[in-house]
């Protein structure tokens, strides 16, 4: 009996002064963002794109591109057959420019030479109804054209395909949605971080460039505000309909006390953290300012270099816990 009484005291010395590995960062300052996301991912598109198709029914006889290729402003992107409307284009524009000589030498009447100009225009209009012409600069993203094949106007609504896509080259813009909680927090002209996932969560700068003050009852569970962000970041070119994560910086302030966020532990305005003293955990209460996923404003209950233990996991611990810390650099340099 005495040595089982000695035993069980020897295992409660054992376990008391037992201590539990934590991971430790102390508290710091820096710059602390208070940002809205998304609700959902956002959409990259571009600043201008356009659908583009024949004017008229006919075969097509020539396509000067192919799928991807850059084009200038005022390119012939394909032709139908046309050798005839060709023709009379450029008969109309010598007769023009013969009329043009005439009126000039008083050979000919206003109402004339106002005559051929319009013939002049009608030939140019018709022989351009039988091309697809770039109407700015930009990359052909979709060609659903084949020489030899007879193209119909109907043909673009029953397949829902444009003959020919064509996006620009410029920054390009993030379509998104987001909360109607946060609607009255995001202004045009915020900063904002842009990942997209075709590129390797690559962060992107951006800036909030509209907002939309309405909120969508489409979804009674999702009532969402539309937003759009411009890249600022002129270094990549986004691959259009790719997929992006927002987060737009609603208000910041720098040189302020701040903890990494999941540190903190608590709900609501309950917040506390795991204080290190001594080798020690002690719960203190704090209270908190600016706050993100990633880092919190510290208002009150901390000071700078104070160390702060994170909860570890599967272990309870409380005040006079003993600890073997091992202090985290933070914020990290990446």
């Amino acid at each position: 009996m005495k040595f089982s009484l000695i035993f069980i005291s020897t295992l409660f010395i054992s376990a008391c002064s037992s201590k539990v590995d934590v991971e430790a960062i102390k508290v710091t300052t820096g710059s602390v963002q208070s940002t809205v996301s998304t609700i959902n991912s956002g959409t990259i598109e571009a600043k201008k794109q356009a659908m583009l198709a024949f004017g008229t029914v006919g075969r097509i006889a020539k396509i000067h591109v192919s799928l991807g290729s850059t084009v200038e402003k005022g390119q012939i992107i394909a032709e139908l057959e046309n050798a005839d409307l060709q023709a009379i284009n450029e008969e109309a524009n010598k007769e023009f420019q013969r009329t043009t000589e005439l009126f000039q030498n008083g050979l000919v009447s206003n109402a004339y030479l106002d005559n051929q100009r319009k013939i002049k225009e009608v030939a140019r209009v018709n022989l351009q109804k039988t091309q697809i012409i770039a109407p700015f600069k930009g990359m052909v993203t979709s060609l659903e054209l084949k020489i030899g094949e007879f193209f119909q106007n109907a043909q673009v609504g029953i397949n829902n395909k444009p003959s020919v896509q064509l996006i620009d080259l410029e920054q390009r813009l993030v379509k998104g949605e987001i909360d109607e909680v946060d609607l009255q927090n995001v202004k045009i002209g915020q900063e904002s971080m842009v990942r997209v996932p075709a590129l390797k969560n690559q962060k992107i700068s951006a800036k909030v460039s509209k907002v939309v003050p309405f909120v969508s009852t489409a979804k009674d569970q999702d009532r969402t505000s539309q937003i759009e962000l411009e890249i600022t970041d002129n270094k990549v070119l986004i691959p259009v309909g790719a997929s992006a994560d927002v987060e737009i910086v609603t208000s910041k302030k720098d040189q302020v006390l701040m903890i990494p966020t999941h540190y903190i532990l608590g709900v609501g305005s309950k917040k506390y953290v795991l204080k290190i003293n001594d080798g020690k955990i002690k719960k203190q209460d704090i209270v908190i300012g600016l706050s993100n996923y990633d880092r919190s404003e510290i208002l009150e209950g901390l000071k700078k270099d104070d160390l702060i233990a994170k909860a570890p996991e599967g272990i309870e611990v409380s005040d006079d816990t003993k600890v073997n810390e091992k202090i985290k650099s933070w914020p990290s340099s990446n």
